[in-house]
């Protein structure tokens, strides 16, 4: 009996590590492991290359455009430190300024980058060239004031916990910050580090009042960070350059929760600011595709720019863990699966069950009847060994399932 419990358990912890095996899961990394199922942030890619399509010169209004955002088919805009505390609605094929709306009861110190939740804009007013400012802010405004052409913000305060000298250090300090974005009820900053070239990871709340900055997370970026912005699938985009003038961008994807940098970090180099101009603002639009602002640099126009980051994401966006979080109403058996997965509903009704690649690839589907339990055999499917999706859904909710398959 004794030697039968230990077979058990032996058993047991095996698939336990199997089922928790880490490495990278990107199979367009170098050092892809079909066998890993959760990712570590280990994967490494080739250099890569990206030319950014040109949309617009911009307005002579917007000519430091340093913050982008859109939202009901508008994008909008808003010039960098000492220039009018207005922001302004863009035409996205023109560049011309189609509306102008006044923030009141409000200073552009530093305006450097501006973001949205469902019902309100953030302009963040943290730009710190000097590493000396104690007046670091955000202003909140609600969207439906856009509409009267003056907007009242709210204040939201802060400073960083790890900041004690605010000795002045002109573009020689680690406190400076130009980019930000909203998710889950908080804001999320990315310090402009001019000395180490890493960006640093800030978290604050935002409804109005006064906070310490406390640092996440930290990631060696290779350059300087003046844009960042969010897609809906849970895509992060940092924008920047080094000190060589070569923009570039960072994409975050398939991390754990709010560590940003614990999945997948790919760089993505954009070409010479002698032909972007200086990159400055950063917003996405829908299905990775998304625009960039670039401010007059020297004889260069200040320019709008379009990019696609679809084609490196491969369907492995965060969102997949953030559809729901409770536990879904069956079980997908066996993890992983060889040539036969089943799925077992806790639940009757009718579901949408289909079956995608790592690239988003539909592969297979069926309508779930009411107490029928699923059993695919997915030898004609001819698959190769990796990670695979279940999108399952009713009239109420979407779950998506990470599955993996080897072959025997």
């Amino acid at each position: 009996m004794t030697r039968i419990f230990i077979t058990v358990l032996f058993v047991f912890v095996l698939l336990q590590n199997n089922l928790t095996a880490q490495g990278c899961t990107d199979p367009q990394a170098n050092n892809f492991d079909a066998s890993a199922i959760e990712n570590d942030g280990s994967c490494e890619y080739n250099t890569t290359n990206y030319t950014l399509t040109q949309k617009a010169i911009l307005s002579d209004v917007v000519l430091e455009s340093s913050g982008l955002v859109f939202f009901e088919n508008k994008l909008w805009t808003h010039n960098d430190g000492g220039n009018p505390d207005k922001i302004y609605e863009i035409d996205s094929l023109t560049g011309e300024v189609l509306k102008t709306v006044i923030i009141v009861n409000s200073n552009n110190k530093d305006w450097e980058d501006i973001t949205q939740d469902e019902t309100h804009l953030y302009i963040g007013d943290f730009g710190n060239n000097k590493g000396n400012r104690t007046n670091l802010r955000v202003y909140k405004i609600l969207k439906s004031d856009l509409a009267s052409g003056v907007a009242n913000p709210e204040l939201i305060q802060f400073s960083y916990a790890d900041q004690t000298d605010f000795t002045i250090a002109n573009n020689n300090n680690d406190y400076d910050c130009e980019a930000f974005f909203f998710y889950n009820d908080s804001l999320h900053l990315f310090s402009k580090n001019w000395i180490n070239h890493k960006t640093k990871h800030y978290v604050i709340p935002s409804s109005s009042g006064t906070y310490v900055a406390n640092i996440r997370e930290t990631m060696d970026v290779q350059g300087l960070i003046t844009g960042a912005d969010i897609s809906d699938d849970g895509v992060i985009a940092l924008l920047g350059y080094n000190p060589s003038g070569a923009t570039m961008m960072w994409l975050c994807f398939d991390y754990q929760g709010t560590d940003f940098f614990s999945g997948n970090k790919r760089k993505i180099l954009l070409g010479s600011a002698l032909v972007n101009s200086q990159v400055e603002g950063i917003t996405f639009r829908e299905n990775g595709y998304g625009y960039i602002s670039a401010e007059k640099l020297s004889t260069l126009d200040a320019k709008l720019l379009s990019f696609n980051s679809s084609q490196w994401t491969n369907g492995m966006t965060s969102g997949i863990a953030k559809i729901d979080t409770e536990k879904p109403p069956f079980e997908i058996f066996p993890n992983p699966f060889f040539e036969n997965v089943n799925i077992m509903f806790q639940e009757n009704g009718e579901y949408e069950v289909s079956l995608f690649d790592s690239y988003g690839r539909l592969l297979k589907h069926k309508t779930r009847t009411v107490g029928e339990e699923l059993n695919w055999n997915v030898n004609t499917l001819l698959l190769n060994d990796g990670i695979y999706f279940f999108q399952i859904k009713n009239k109420e909710k979407v779950w998506l399932e990470k599955v993996i398959f080897r072959k025997k």
